[in-house]
């Protein structure tokens, strides 16, 4: 995961304060990635013994692939070399930070500028694998950004990076959270700085990494006016619950420690190989848990089902790197289970053939990735307009227009698929989700920032009307006694087209209707008489693009 570094000057702008326009939409927003975040925050409790003290403490980390024998510390003058060099290999040029600004933030804001270091493995020597750093500021512009402010009331993180080898592990969420613990003495939060220490922590993501974010701890406010590189970012900021829930584990894991004369530090920094954790194979572990029992039975099991689907299980052993985090810890949490619950399913009879097949999914994903031998990675843009591909640029002339849908994951479906099409602009009427809403932002694969969404305040009917007063031939999308079948309806690939889609429960609003020069329907053969929204879409706008081509 990585951040930017801004600092081409523009004018200034607004703090991320919440304007009163924006106020109940900024509220929605904050409350949905707020309930999101919830869902996956960990749950403290506080345990009695050592070994379920650290597993709270691992949980509470929110990371399951920390990296084996990793370590913090502060950023010395020496370490930029080596932080440049992971930056700019992180980053395109006109996102990277320089040289220069990275050692201003060395000198200036050493305090926050932290990396994760572990021993290299041949010379045991310490090597930085990735890095996060923050200025202080006044308010969260570029300007004020640029500058480190030891007073400023704003941490304003400008990089969250790893090196290239260590990605995809769980690094960047283990960087974030103790990150973010260490800042917590610098923050108004604790007695020692008062009123001295910052309020808010805020930083900049592009689209594609919105929930990775609410998973650590943040929630989307706006899509930030600052402009950087060609991309839209959005502002989030720390939940001050979430901060609280760190000063919290701090201060229980500080009396721990001196009541009961136990390392709890070290214990929450314990190193864990690939995908291992409490409910691995690790021996340790295994040797006093009960949970254990009948260990080499199933191993057996599962090591026979991995060898039918032509899975060395003794490279899984002995090779894990090859085989990737998620693959190891599918294979290791079927040996030893995290509950009795997980041991009963794990006894079944067809189960280690089931997780043989999951291993064999999650390691050809682990490859794909790797080798790159799938057409998984989505047309660079830069690079097509270098080429003068002229497939992306040229936009269709359809306008997909959904009235009050109400699932956000249908609407982010669907701004995906009308990127891929091309086509002119989707407009989101009425109660329909609008980006940069964190279930949209996940399901448009950052598609989300390449569609029109028009006007936030335009009513379905209104919208329907300005269309055809642009001459566009508008078509409702309906299961009517009188709708004609899409493969029989008369539509000249000559005109601008609009299409309306309607809610999920009652469709398109009568009044809408009424002003569609046609309904059209998609013919169903079972006994559901409808599709699901976004695949509706995806064979009208498709067909489209049929008949124009041929």
């Amino acid at each position: 995961a990585t951040q930017p570094t801004t600092h081409a000057p523009i004018s200034l702008i607004q703090p991320t304060c919440v304007s009163d326009n924006n106020w109940l939409e900024s509220m929605f927003l904050t409350s949905l990635t707020l309930f999101l975040a919830a869902q996956s925050a960990p749950k403290f409790l506080h345990h009695r013994r050592v070994h379920s003290l650290k597993s709270a403490l691992h949980l509470s980390d929110g990371n399951e692939n920390r990296v084996d024998n990793l370590s913090y510390r502060p950023v010395t003058a020496d370490d930029i070399p080596r932080c440049y060099e992971i930056e700019s290999s992180s980053y395109p040029e006109d996102e990277a930070a320089s040289l220069e600004n990275l050692n201003y933030r060395q000198q200036h804001a050493g305090d926050y500028f932290i990396c994760a270091t572990k021993p290299d493995s041949e010379t045991n020597a310490e090597d930085i694998i990735g890095y996060i750093c923050s200025t202080r500021c006044n308010e969260f512009t570029e300007e004020s950004m640029s500058v480190h402010d030891a007073s400023g009331p704003i941490l304003a993180i400008h990089s969250v990076v790893v090196d290239a080898p260590y990605r995809r592990q769980g690094l960047a969420s283990a960087m974030m959270n103790e990150y973010l613990k260490q800042m917590l003495s610098f923050s108004n939060m604790v007695a020692d700085t008062g009123a001295n220490g910052f309020s808010r922590v805020l930083l900049l993501a592009k689209s594609n990494l919105l929930s990775f974010y609410v998973d650590c701890g943040f929630m989307v406010l706006r899509p930030s006016p600052i402009v950087h590189g060609q991309d839209v970012w959005y502002e989030l900021e720390a939940r001050r619950d979430h901060m609280e829930r760190l000063l919290r584990l701090q201060t229980f894991s500080t009396t721990y420690e001196d009541s009961n004369n136990v390392n709890v530090a070290a214990m929450a920094t314990n190193s864990r190989v690939l995908g291992s954790s409490r409910s691995t194979s690790n021996p340790d572990y295994a040797a006093d848990n009960a949970l254990a029992e009948g260990r080499d039975k199933r191993k057996s099991k599962l090591d026979e089902e991995l060898n039918k689907l032509g899975i060395d299980p003794n490279e899984m052993e002995h090779n894990p790197e090859q085989f990737g985090t998620a693959a190891m810890r599918t294979y290791n949490s079927f040996l030893l289970p995290k509950s009795k619950g997980a041991l009963a399913v794990a006894e079944s009879p067809t189960r280690a053939r089931v997780v043989a097949n999951n291993i064999s999914f999650l390691l050809r994903e682990f490859k794909a990735d790797q080798e790159e031998w799938l057409r998984n990675v989505d047309r660079n843009r830069a690079e097509a307009v270098s080429k003068s591909d002229e497939k992306i640029g040229v936009k269709h002339p359809v306008v997909i227009v959904l009235d009050n849908v109400r699932s956000a994951h249908n609407v982010g479906n669907i701004l995906r698929l009308a990127e891929a099409a091309q086509v002119e602009s989707v407009r989101l009427c009425g109660m329909t989700p609008r980006p940069p809403h964190p279930k949209i932002m996940k399901t448009a694969m950052g598609a989300a920032e390449f569609v029109d969404v028009g006007d936030a305040d335009a009513s379905t009917l209104q919208t329907v009307l300005d269309l055809k007063a642009k001459g566009y031939d508008v078509y409702g999308v309906e299961t009517t006694e009188t709708a004609i079948t899409l493969w029989d309806a008369p539509i000249p690939s000559s005109n601008p087209v609009a299409f309306v889609f309607g809610n999920e429960l009652i469709g398109v609003d009568v009044e809408v209707l009424e002003e569609c020069k046609s309904i059209i329907s998609l013919p169903t053969y079972g006994n559901k008489n409808s599709l699901n929204i976004a695949t509706c879409v995806g064979i009208v706008a498709w067909d489209y693009l049929r008949r124009g081509a041929t």
